[in-house]
């Protein structure tokens, strides 16, 4: 019932896979799940490019998309508390500018 609660979720109470493919029009099976340690590696230990980020204004929430092969892209969702989720979807399938008009681009 609170607004604080779609507030904080960042979009409309959509998370994680399901947040990704609103924001960038895909569907959610286009949107692939990874472990925490996978998408770490293969962004920050592997010095990923990093192509755009998202901020949500109305929380603190972050996308952050890294290139990570010529085909795939690796999304970093990041919570108001720090916590980050990892995503794959192909290069094909993001575009720099999302849907939803909460999110723009910082950088």
């Amino acid at each position: 019932m609170s607004l604080h609660g779609d507030r904080s979720q960042g979009a409309r109470g959509r998370r994680g896979r399901e947040l990704i493919a609103h924001l960038f029009d895909v569907d959610t099976g286009r949107v692939e799940s990874l472990s925490w340690p996978l998408g770490n590696r293969v962004t920050v230990e592997a010095d990923a490019e990093r192509l755009f980020a998202l901020d949500h204004r109305r929380s603190a929430r972050t996308v952050t998309a890294f290139s990570v092969t010529n085909y795939t892209c690796v999304v970093r969702l990041r919570s108001p508390v720090g916590r980050e989720k990892f995503y794959g979807i192909a290069d094909a399938d993001l575009p720099t500018d999302p849907v939803d008009p909460d999110w723009i681009r910082t950088d």
